[in-house]
């Protein structure tokens, strides 16, 4: 999916953007579809719901493909493989965690250096661009395949390892690969035990893979509750109910830095975006995940805010009009209350 510029993507808060507007006005609009293909808004402050629209998919107890959200989803898992001891370190290659898949390989094949943090923060240097179509590894092509994990370890590089940002589904779909081989599970079980049940998450429907696997680059439904309850936990640092529900040093790697994105005003965390941007011309930061269609998990730490949104705007400009009402509508009106 090709990215929309920058300038939907700043979120330049504005404390005198769009001042008369109250979040009743947010609601009334959403509930109304003014905010075309934008179907569903929660966002907290502080813990505290201030804007409660649910999609209705939600109201009647069905589930939102959130598409690419999913990945930052599967960045969480992978630090619960952390956590637990059975992934040493995200320097660990790839093909050591999942030797079957590289068997056919030449020992000397430098593909075998790609590393899980390479996958994370999509730099493993294969010709894979999801935002060019001709791309070898473009995720379509990939999907026409019986076997996504060989399509991916068998692309060719395009850059060295570890230094060119190249936007990847095939990467994390791998990263599910590896879930897999190290939790003793299968990645819908061990999402299950380790972040959706805690969280109180019921409902959580993963797609599969044509080789029998986990689709943990796309694709996984949720609730929109559900994910301000994941965005809640990432903001509070891993914790949840007073538990630490994921490591908190995981969650601070999660969501730093970790590579700058080529003519972007983006940058990476490990599957996760970050942007900054302004309120009463103070710089905040802003933590993301991002699924095509407007489907996003929002946090603006330094003014405690979490919001998750879902939408239909499918390979549309639109997509990021959830951005644009929090930063021009949203946070005024919390402001100016």
């Amino acid at each position: 999916m090709k990215r929309i510029a920058a300038a939907l993507m700043a979120l330049c808060l504005s404390a005198t953007a769009m001042a008369e507007t109250t979040l009743d006005d947010v609601a009334a609009r959403l509930k109304k579809g003014e905010y075309k293909g934008v179907t569903g808004a929660l966002v907290s402050v502080g813990g505290k719901l201030v804007l409660d629209v649910p999609d209705a998919a939600a109201l009647a107890g069905s589930r939102q493909d959130i598409r690419s959200a999913t990945k930052s989803i599967t960045a969480i898992l992978v630090g619960e493989l952390i956590e637990d001891g059975s992934l040493k370190s995200v320097k660990t290659p790839v093909s050591k965690l999942l030797p079957d898949l590289y068997k056919g390989m030449d020992k000397a094949d430098p593909r075998r250096e790609i590393t899980v943090e390479d996958l994370l923060t999509m730099r493993s240097g294969l010709a894979c661009n999801d935002w060019v179509p001709a791309s070898l590894g473009n995720e379509e092509r990939m999907y026409g395949t019986s076997d996504w994990s060989a399509f991916v370890v068998g692309l060719p590089r395009a850059y060295e390892r570890g230094k060119h940002f190249s936007y990847c589904t095939g990467g994390a779909v791998l990263l599910g690969r590896v879930i897999d081989a190290l939790s003793g599970s299968d990645v819908p079980t061990f999402a299950d035990e380790r972040l959706f049940h805690p969280l109180g998450i019921r409902n959580a429907k993963w797609e599969g893979t044509p080789e029998g696997h986990t689709d943990t680059g796309g694709h996984l439904r949720l609730e929109i509750g559900a994910l301000l309850k994941i965005g809640q936990l990432v903001h509070a640092g891993g914790v949840w109910e007073g538990k630490q529900l994921i490591a908190a040093d995981w969650i601070k790697a999660m969501t730093g830095f970790q590579t700058r994105i080529f003519d972007r005003r983006e940058t990476y965390g490990y599957l996760w975006w970050r942007n900054e941007g302004r309120v009463k011309d103070k710089p905040v930061s802003i933590t993301y995940a991002h699924g095509n269609g407007g489907n996003f998990i929002i946090i603006v730490p330094e003014i405690d805010l979490v919001a998750a949104f879902t939408g239909r705007n499918y390979n549309k400009p639109e997509q990021f009009t959830p951005m644009r009402m929090l930063g021009e509508e949203i946070i005024p009106a919390l402001l100016n209350e």
